[in-house]
Order: structure tokens, then C-alpha cells, then sequence
């Protein structure tokens, strides 16, 4: 009799299997400690993991993986004969190389200051999608900035070209007549500018450039300069602004070739517009210091010796200069109600002021016969040059520009020649800008002297006549400069 085997070689193939089945307990840690495992794609679960794993002559090996943001991925094959395992997981990091053309910038990562360039570091990112902003800063160029990924990994060269900063913004605080409710009133003004930090000046029509005070803060506004008519002796204010936008101004004096300054008045007060006397020895300016109406005043050039003061109505005076008979002094004065400023002559063997004619800045020229101003024109509301006889006579208009304006006009001292400022010309951007510019007597042969991008203005002769002297924020802050002219042949 047949037997039937075929159940009985199913339950010794079930004996087999169930004989391969081995269970076992692993324990599986992370470094970093913490970081979530996943074992044969179950939920993950923070390190240390310890389960109970089946194995079997199929499966023989289990996958666990571990995730953590800002390190790579990890993972190991679980095998029955072991029962501990460790998963060590890498930071994402990348080796760069930070450029800046040209080198020697600070680099800055996220905020954080890293180093200069050429600049090679290792970098960690939380996570692979993270972005890493560069920012790299040098003085006199603008800031650059790049962005650092994780991927592409094989990228690790990041250069910045960084741009030349040409100019910056600097405010000029000058004391100028300007219209109020209250009328035309005496009063500070703001004018913004752009400084030029090159300082080098090109013009074929001048030579040996060369500054002449040390101001190296933008924030203190330097005042028209003024020599010594016997001398080598600067006169020029100081503007500074103490707190909440309330400024004084004192007044400065320097010899040419040195930058020690001496004091010349002090207190909080406008002290301002300071000139010479013909022999070198007083300074007349004009002040507040008594009374809210700018009156003039006189102190001594050097040594001891008070304040005097020389006028005493209700006007706004300023802009003094002495005549060469150092008995009279022409002024711009606002009397009380006045539309434009007018210019005035005191007499000091008398104390006789008169009225000459409207205009500001007057200048006497050097043989005391003939006074040089500036009138703003009432239509096209542009500053004209104009002279006039000491006795306000003889008015002449030199100049009839109409798109641009003349100012701060001094003589030369044989008489011979003028130098002013003026917007005519145009600064790299084709911008108006103020340089400082030359004619005759006779406001023949105009020619721009200084063709830098900064503001220059405010020029003046020496006492010897072969230098001028100017105002000018060239280099990113106010200051004196000087020049040789080189004059046109007549």
C-alpha cells in the first residue's frame, strides 16, 4: 500500500523555515546622540534605539538610517550575529575660497566678521538648502556681496569685484541771507554736496594743489578762507553742531605751512566772516553775541586784547572788509524789512554809516577806488558780478550769465586780476559744480582753475599774489586748499 507523503513534506518545509526565523535585540546609536533612526523604513525614533528584530534566510540584513538637519544622512545594515551599532554622522560642510578684486577686504558671513581676502575657510551649514550671505568691505570702494550654497558641493570659488565709491554725500552749514516768514533774515543753511574723494586736480591751469588745514571730520564745516594782507596767517570759521542740531561757529587762526590752530574767539555764538585789517594787526567780523541781530566786531590778530564792537543798529551786518585806509569798512548789511542785502560803508573817524547800493560780499580793491560785488539778478534769479566806485558810483555789471552763478569774488592784490566761484562748469556726471574760476578787471578772459568733482569755492590771494586760496570738501571732508595759478597772457 502507496503512502502519500506530500503533507508530510509541507510540515518538514514549515519545520525548516521555522527553524531559520532568529530574533534578536539591537541597540543603535547616533553621533550626535539624538539624532532619529529609521529601521526598515518604520517611524523614526531619537537615538539610542533598542528593538527586537526577526531575521531569517531571506532577509539577513535590516537598513537603519539616521536623518539630522545640518549633518549628512547616515546608515548601516543590521546583521543577526551583531547586536550593538553606531551610526556616525558628518557635518555638511565645504572647504571655500573667498576673492575681492581689489584683495584685502574684510569678509563678513551672516553678519559675523571671518577675515580679509584672499580668504580660505571651512563653512557648516544647518541644513543642504541653507544659503550663506557674504558680504566683503573696504575702505573707499562699496560694499559686495556674494551667496554661499552647500550645493553645488564642487563650487568653492566665490569672487566679488568691488566697486570704487567716487564721491559721498557732505553737507555744507554756511551762514547766508535766506527768506523767512519773518523776511530776509541772516540765518544757517544746509546745502547737500557730493565730495570727491580723489583729491587730485587736473587743470592745466594750476599747480601745486596742496591742503592746508587737517579737518578730517565730515561733521565740522570749514568757513571762507581769508589771508593776511602782510602775511602768511589763514582766518577762517569753524562750524560745529553741538547737540539737536545747534550749531556755533568760532574763529580760526592758522599759519600757512603748520595745522596748529589758535582760538581767536569762544563762546556759543555765530562768530563769523572774519577779515583783516590792511596792516595785519585787528579782525573784523560779525556776531551775535549781544543780540539776536549779527552786528560787526573787532578783536586783535594776536596778543591780548578785548572785543570792540563796531555797529550798533537793528540790521543783520556781515561780510565786512577793510578799505586800505584802514579807516573804512564796506559791509553787507539787511536793515529791518529789506528784500535783498545791501551794502553799507562805515566811516571810523566818524562812526557814519551810508548806504551804497543792494548787493553782498563787497570787496574794495587794492588802490581803495573801486568796490567789487555780487547782486543776485531779480529775474533770472542767478548771482551777476558787478564794481562800483568806493562812493557807490559808477555801477558796472561784469557778468550776464544766466544758467549758472558768480560768487565769492577777491581782487588780486596789484588790482589786475579777480577770482570767484561758480557752477558754470560740470563734474564727471555732467553735473553743475562749483570751482573756482579767474578774469581780468574787466571780466575779460574768464578760465575754470579747478575742474575737480568736489565743491570749491570761497577763493582768495595771498598777500603776495602768487596763490589762492580756496574752500573745498575734496577728499570727504572740509577743508582749506591752495594752488599757483597759472595765469593767461595777456
Amino acid at each position: 500500500m502507496r503512502v502519500n507523503t506530500l503533507p508530510l513534506l509541507f510540515l518538514a518545509a514549515a519545520l525548516f523555515i521555522a527553524g531559520c526565523t532568529t530574533t534578536k535585540t539591537v541597540t543603535i546609536k547616533t553621533v550626535p546622540e539624538g539624532a532619529p533612526v529609521s529601521i526598515g523604513g518604520a517611524a523614526a525614533i531619537p537615538s539610542p534605539v533598542t528593538q527586537k528584530l526577526e531575521f531569517n534566510t531571506k532577509s539577513s540584513k535590516i537598513e537603519a538610517k539616521a536623518h539630522l538637519d545640518g549633518y549628512q544622512d547616515g546608515s548601516v545594515q543590521i546583521e543577526s550575529a551583531q547586536k550593538e551599532y553606531t551610526i556616525t554622522l558628518n557635518r555638511i560642510q565645504k572647504t571655500v575660497h573667498v576673492q575681492s578684486d581689489p584683495a584685502g577686504a574684510t569678509v563678513f558671513l551672516n553678519g559675523q566678521t571671518a577675515g580679509i581676502t584672499p580668504l580660505t575657510t571651512n563653512l557648516t551649514f544647518d541644513n543642504a538648502n541653507q544659503s550663506i550671505a557674504v558680504t566683503l568691505r573696504k575702505d573707499g570702494y562699496k560694499d559686495g556681496t556674494n551667496t554661499i550654497t552647500y550645493a553645488p558641493t564642487d563650487q568653492t570659488d566665490y569672487s566679488v569685484t568691488l566697486e570704487k565709491i567716487e564721491a559721498i554725500p557732505i553737507v555744507l552749514v554756511s551762514i547766508e541771507p535766506q527768506h523767512t516768514d519773518n523776511g530776509l533774515k541772516l540765518g544757517l543753511t544746509h546745502k547737500p554736496t557730493l565730495a570727491y574723494l580723489e583729491i587730485i586736480e587736473r587743470s592745466p591751469n594750476v599747480a601745486a594743489v596742496t591742503r592746508v588745514t587737517d579737518n578730517q571730520d565730515k561733521g565740522i564745516n570749514i568757513g571762507p578762507p581769508f589771508l593776511s594782507p602782510t602775511d602768511d596767517v589763514l582766518l577762517f570759521t569753524e562750524i560745529v553742531e553741538e547737540t539737536n542740531g545747534v550749531y556755533y561757529s568760532n574763529i580760526e587762526k592758522q599759519r600757512v605751512g603748520s595745522f596748529g590752530k589758535t582760538r581767536l574767539t569762544y563762546g556759543k555764538w555765530h562768530d563769523a566772516f572774519p577779515v583783516f585789517t590792511p596792516d595785519g594787526t585787528n579782525v573784523v567780523f560779525s556776531s551775535n553775541r549781544t543780540s539776536s541781530n549779527p552786528t560787526l566786531w573787532q578783536v586783535k590778530a594776536d596778543g591780548p586784547g578785548g572785543l570792540t564792537k563796531l555797529t550798533y543798529t537793528q540790521a543783520e551786518d556781515f561780510s565786512p572788509c577793510v578799505a586800505p585806509d584802514n579807516r573804512t569798512i564796506v559791509f553787507a548789511s539787511i536793515p529791518p524789512g529789506a528784500e535783498e542785502p545791501q551794502i553799507w560803508m562805515l566811516s571810523r573817524d566818524n562812526n557814519l554809516q551810508t548806504q551804497l547800493r543792494e548787493g553782498e560780499t563787497p570787496r574794495v580793491s587794492p588802490d581803495g577806488k573801486r568796490i567789487l560785488f555780487v547782486r543776485q539778478d531779480k529775474l533770472s534769479k542767478r548771482h551777476q558780478l558787478w564794481v562800483m566806485s568806493i562812493d557807490g558810483a559808477s555801477e558796472t555789471q561784469l557778468t550776464q550769465n544766466t544758467d549758472f552763478d558768480i560768487v565769492d569774488a577777491r581782487w588780486s592784490p596789484d588790482g589786475k586780476w579777480i577770482v570767484y566761484a561758480s557752477d558754470e562748469g560740470f563734474d564727471s556726471h555732467n553735473n553743475r559744480n562749483d570751482d573756482v574760476w579767474l578774469m581780468t578787471a574787466n571780466g575779460s578772459q574768464r578760465t575754470q582753475l579747478t575742474t575737480n568733482g568736489s565743491l570749491d569755492d570761497s577763493p582768495c590771494w595771498d598777500h603776495e599774489g602768487k596763490t589762492v586760496y580756496f574752500r573745498s570738501n575734496r577728499g570727504g571732508a572740509w577743508n582749506i586748499w591752495r594752488f599757483r595759478p597759472i595765469l593767461p597772457t595777456e
